[in-house]
């Protein structure tokens, strides 16, 4: 992360690092935050920006929406909500990013239509996102109660939608058997610990209790610690929806000088034998999933990934007593072509 304290040299500093996602203050000096997203959209249409005020109004608001923000977070705001806008952001941003790199690699005609398809769901899905989320958050004045319950729903299916279009473009690359894209040292318990702070701020772990240990000294691995944090925030977020209130999730790390281990426990309805033997497979839904919002993609993600790094996973599953996923992870990840070293950006 790099910051600038007026908008001349934070857009200096974005062309000069490239950043995946800006936070932008609406009222910098010398440029106010509207001609700052500008520029910096001119350097990359793609960037993630997220405009922040003290003066929040609708037409503020419609206005950042127009200039290209992703997102608008009014003052004052708690750190879990900027953490959460700042996931969402760069999830964004990689689905975005895995779709110019199926542009830009040479892919296959029918991979190019699928980012191309993807792109077309995505655009418009996320404009429709933000229009009701200026709706429920009062920009627009009160809101029936009956309305707000109906437009609640078609926000969280826009989400999902959203959601399932990312899933989608993840696997589609995965699919595609390349290995891990950046290769760096990864603090496994720091990745771990990351994944089940972020779902401890989703509503449903509230009545959970969740949490993570270390049953010895991890240390680090060679790894694509983008790809793992997608793996580890899959497993752990699907224990905590399948887990009823006052039920248990437990991650667990170790490690030895050849591997390292990442179980997560939960007290959830536990998988039956017939679909022990499916839920890797892309779509598939169990049926202790039914009425659980999910994409049947994240399961079939995550085999990829640990497939990708030289691991394996596990699943310990009866109904009625919980499931335990096991990820077993070389210390070093195999090279395969078109690995190659770098990092993620933001400004």
């Amino acid at each position: 992360m790099v910051t600038a304290s007026d908008g001349q040299m934070g857009v200096e500093l974005a062309s000069r690092h490239a950043p995946d996602l800006v936070l932008i203050d609406l009222r910098l000096p010398g440029m106010d935050g509207m001609a700052y997203l500008a520029s910096v959209k001119a350097l990359d249409p793609d960037v993630v920006g997220i405009v922040i005020t003290g003066y929040a109004t609708l037409e503020v608001a419609v206005e950042a929406m127009k200039t290209g923000a992703f997102d608008f977070l009014p003052k004052p705001f708690k750190p879990a909500e900027l953490r959460a806008v700042v996931r969402r952001g760069l999830e964004h941003r990689s689905a975005a990013l895995r779709t110019s790199a199926l542009f830009d690699g040479g892919a296959p005609t029918a991979d190019l239509h699928l980012a191309a398809l993807a792109h077309q769901f995505k655009a418009p899905l996320a404009v429709l996102r933000q229009c009701v989320a200026l709706v429920l958050e009062g920009y627009v004045g009160d809101v029936d109660p009956r309305a707000r319950g109906m437009i609640e729903i078609a926000a969280h299916r826009a989400d999902h939608m959203m959601q399932f279009v990312d899933d989608w473009l993840t696997l589609c690359q995965l699919e595609k058997g390349e290995g891990p894209r950046t290769v760096t040292n990864v603090d496994l318990l720091a990745l771990v610990q990351e994944a089940v702070d972020a779902v401890k701020q989703r509503p449903q772990a509230a009545k959970l209790t969740v949490e993570c240990v270390a049953a010895n000294e991890c240390g680090t691995i060679q790894a694509d610690a983008g790809a793992l944090a997608e793996l580890f925030a899959n497993l752990v977020d699907n224990a905590v929806r399948y887990t009823p209130a006052g039920g248990s999730v437990r991650v667990e790390v170790s490690g030895t000088k050849e591997e390292t281990l990442v179980t997560v426990r939960d007290t959830g309805p536990g998988i039956s034998p017939e679909d022990r033997k499916r839920i890797f497979e892309p779509f598939f839904r169990g049926k202790a999933q039914k009425g659980i919002p999910g994409t049947g993609l994240g399961l079939p993600i995550a085999q990829r990934i640990v497939e990708a790094h030289g691991g394996r996973i596990d699943v310990q599953t009866a109904l009625g007593h919980g499931s335990s996923f096991q990820v077993f992870l070389p210390r070093a990840v195999p090279r395969k072509s078109g690995t190659r070293a770098g990092s993620t950006k933001a400004l």
